[in-house]
């Protein structure tokens, strides 16, 4: 990751590694606000630790790229989310595999909760 970074110019004293877990790194990430989140995970868990945790901080008009959404677990994880947050905006696909969705602000109560209702 390190080096992929360095290679397009994108390393800087901005960029922070966070090695491990999501459910253990992201809770305490200092992260307060974020234009472009790009998700993954595979699992469910990993998923929905992802964006309980992140997506709360995404600004209006910023982006969630879903890069395994093709896998069960994670698309589940994804409407589960959606679905207990009132999230509307359309999902886009990329490719075979990939979807993303531009924040909008509206129908969405990610803001007033990071976490989603019981699963």
């Amino acid at each position: 990751m390190r080096a992929n970074f360095e290679r397009y110019g994108l390393l800087d004293s901005q960029v922070r590694f966070l090695k491990g877990w999501f459910r253990e790194t992201l809770p305490k990430a200092p992260i307060e606000a974020l234009a472009v989140i790009r998700l993954d995970g595979d699992m469910y868990e990993s998923t929905i630790d992802a964006l309980v945790n992140l997506y709360p901080k995404l600004s209006v008009d910023g982006y969630l790229i879903v890069d395994d959404y093709a896998l069960k677990s994670c698309r589940r994880a994804v409407r589960d989310y959606r679905d207990s947050h009132g999230i509307r905006d359309p999902i886009i696909p990329i490719d075979w595999a990939g979807v993303y969705w531009r924040r909008s602000g509206k129908g969405s109560r990610a803001k007033e909760s990071g976490t989603p209702a019981a699963r």
